[in-house]
């Protein structure tokens, strides 16, 4: 066993004695299984939702993205993360009051509840499992692919390894454990990647390697890039894309209903942006340099792993897989939690077993929970597309069913109609962008998940000004003022 393979397993068994621990305080109840009972506080709610939005994509996708776009990937992402908040202390807010007041616990339970329609919560369901299990599985296909390159762990044996432990986990530690284990691994993620652009900052030349990353592919350090990709415009439509996917992430939403306090919503959302955008930068900052050091890496997505291994001692590299793993296993845990507990809540318990008691709904959870961890590793195992376009093409994904919550938190007139039509055609349309069935040039050269989003809102309000809503009483009770 290597110096990695032995951190890796120690930093697993951590994690499941977290999950152990966490157990203990666990209840069979819908409210605690998948919300904590909405006790969570500032810390743990900020950290966790660090942790799952800085998945695969940050640890290998943004190397992997600098080094072929150059550094300009950081504005749209430190754009997007103060972006993140304004919607945190905002929609994020309002959630949690409306979901408190109304015993909501799941993202699909509350788009039945506010517009008074199983078709349309059911198609929100659905159209979101479809990037949910693009999202585990771009997750799963991160850490195989690198486990397997970099710590010797062969692919199909660290899927399953991962995908396991995901279902160990989140069966006997539930919402809780997943929080908690979030924070730890946020704070490990931060301190590795932090502590190698400190290193390499005051203990090597990081000037000289920056020069020799920028001798080596011309305009790495320019806004735009060595290929052009980051033009003002690109930036501000991807910041904004990926605006309304990552608060409309269902796990994200989720997170929302398990605050302690509506002041705790907000100063979450704060928390989120103060290490968030650190850790963006870091990432962004090592995949330049590593041009410097390993110029022709056999594999772009490995690049910060492997300037890790290339500069420090064997036990920090181990330190930073377990973290990079730790990262991708937060998401999909999230995700798979989160999927789980809406099929169960919102089909088995709706419409097959209205009768049946809230700890046979959360077996019903522990169960599905394994096939949708199958189904990611299913997805996982053919690896239809690289980590960042999976993972991206999800992200703008979840932007494009963000309508009918965003928009149906303040305003009284979405209709059940306008949402349906929105999570038909919004997605759609992005799906045949991504598939390039419909040729990139008609992005005008915004991103492609910008526009799905603006053709998903556009329907949205359109349809929703056409058609009827739901009862008043209905409406009230799961809407709010914006401005109060």
């Amino acid at each position: 066993m290597t110096t990695a393979q032995l951190v890796f397993g120690l930093y697993l068994l951590v994690v499941l004695l977290v999950g152990v621990y966490a157990s203990r305080f666990t209840r069979h109840t819908p409210a605690d299984f998948y919300i904590a009972d909405r006790t969570v506080g500032t810390v743990v709610l900020g950290l966790s939702l660090v942790a799952t939005v800085l998945s695969a994509f940050t640890v290998f996708g943004i190397g992997a993205t600098t080094t072929e776009t150059g550094l300009g990937a950081f504005s749209f992402l430190a754009l997007a993360a103060v972006f993140y908040t304004l919607i945190f202390g905002t929609v994020g807010v309002s959630l949690y009051e409306i979901g408190k007041e109304m015993a909501v616990v799941t993202p699909s339970e509350y788009v039945r509840k506010r517009y008074d329609s199983p078709v349309l919560s059911v198609l929100y369901l659905a159209i979101t499992g479809v990037f949910m299990v693009s999202m585990i599985a771009g997750q799963l296909i991160g850490g195989g692919v690198a486990l397997d390159a970099l710590v010797g762990i062969p692919y199909g044996q660290a899927i399953l390894v991962m995908a396991v432990f995901m279902i160990v986990y989140i069966h006997i530690a539930g919402y809780r454990g997943v929080v908690w284990s979030d924070t730890m691994q946020s704070a490990v993620l931060f301190a590795v990647l932090g502590g190698v652009t400190l290193y390499v900052m005051f203990g090597l030349d990081s000037t000289a390697i920056a020069r020799e990353a920028v001798e080596t592919t011309p305009g790495l350090m320019e806004l735009v890039g060595p290929v052009g990709a980051w033009t003002p415009l690109a930036v501000i439509t991807a910041a904004l894309a990926f605006t309304f996917g990552v608060p409309a992430y269902p796990h994200t939403i989720q997170r929302f209903f398990s605050a302690r306090d509506s002041e705790v919503m907000r100063r979450s959302g704060f928390l989120f942006a103060v290490v968030a955008i650190p850790v963006y930068f870091f990432g962004a900052v090592l995949g330049v340099w590593s041009v410097g050091v390993i110029p022709s890496p056999e594999n772009p997505d490995y690049v910060i792993p492997l300037l890790v291994e290339t500069l420090l001692h064997p036990v920090v590299f181990g330190v930073a897989m377990a973290g990079a793993t730790a990262a991708i296993m937060s998401t999909a845990d999230s995700v798979a939690l989160t999927m789980s507990s809406m099929v169960s809540r919102d089909i088995y318990h709706e419409f097959l077993a209205p009768e049946a008691s809230d700890s046979r709904e959360v077996r019903v959870t522990q169960m599905l929970l394994i096939g949708v961890v199958v189904l990611g590793l299913v997805l996982a195992w053919i690896r239809p597309a690289g980590i960042f376009d999976i993972v991206s093409f999800a992200v703008v994904g979840f932007a494009t069913t963000s309508a009918p919550v965003f928009l149906g938190v303040f305003w009284r007139g979405g209709t059940a109609a306008g949402g349906i039509a929105s999570l038909i055609l919004g997605p759609g349309i992005t799906i045949l962008f991504f598939l390039e069935y419909i040729p990139s040039q008609y992005t005008f050269g915004m991103h492609y998940g910008f526009v799905g989003v603006i053709i998903a809102y556009a329907i949205f309000v359109t349809v929703s000004l056409a058609t009827l809503g739901p009862a008043e009483d209905t409406i009230e009770a799961h809407t709010q003022s914006f401005w109060e």
